[in-house]
């Protein structure tokens, strides 16, 4: 007796059972609020890590950094629902793994019906596992918070001066040497 054939499933249903995995996936995350430092300090990080040339066609020889600047202004999300799709975490990950996956494409004119793909969600599941297990939805990527005392304080003041006084110097030591200069070439013209 033999088995019939399996049908191969529908590439939209497909597709949807790809997304629905990285929709169930952000499901189990506490997402939290993103700044504008973890955004782009996030955006950079996942570019070096998914747009090298490797994954590129031949005639693409440099990361996805040197063709494509991804905005990271527009995935900052301080209040409101950190959970939403237009915003945050889950924003940054979506729209940076379009941008790489068109980089894998080797940025084809006329890829609009193929932006959404089982592909792409591969890759914006690989992209949220990633970012998860880096711990960056627990503040990995906040910058540290330094408190200097009343003294260190004056200190760094006092070296930040002194620093501005010595390229002050600089620069007017420069501009005598000009006006010397022009002096002289105004003294021989003034001569003829």
């Amino acid at each position: 007796m033999t088995t019939p054939p399996q049908e191969k499933m529908p590439y939209h249903v497909e597709m949807k059972f790809k997304y629905d995995e990285v929709n169930s996936l952000w499901d189990k995350q506490t997402i939290p609020f993103i700044t504008r430092f973890e955004a782009k300090r996030a955006v950079k990080l996942i570019c070096n890590k998914f747009g090298r040339p490797k994954f590129a066609p031949p005639r693409i020889k440099y990361p996805i950094s040197r063709y494509r600047n991804i905005w990271w202004d527009s995935f900052i999300c301080l209040s409101g629902d950190p959970t939403r799709m237009s915003k945050g975490w889950r924003e940054l990950v979506h729209q940076t793994s379009h941008s790489i996956y068109k980089y894998y494409s080797g940025f084809k004119k006329r890829q609009r019906k193929y932006e959404h793909s089982i592909q792409q969600a591969e890759l914006e599941l690989a992209i949220l596992k990633f970012v998860i297990s880096k711990n960056w939805l627990n503040g990995v990527l906040k910058p540290k918070v330094v408190i200097l005392s009343k003294d260190e304080k004056r200190l760094k003041k006092l070296e930040h001066y002194q620093k501005l006084i010595g390229k002050w110097q600089t620069k007017l030591k420069l501009a005598n040497t000009f006006i010397r200069k022009y002096n002289k070439k105004v003294k021989y013209l003034n001569k003829n």
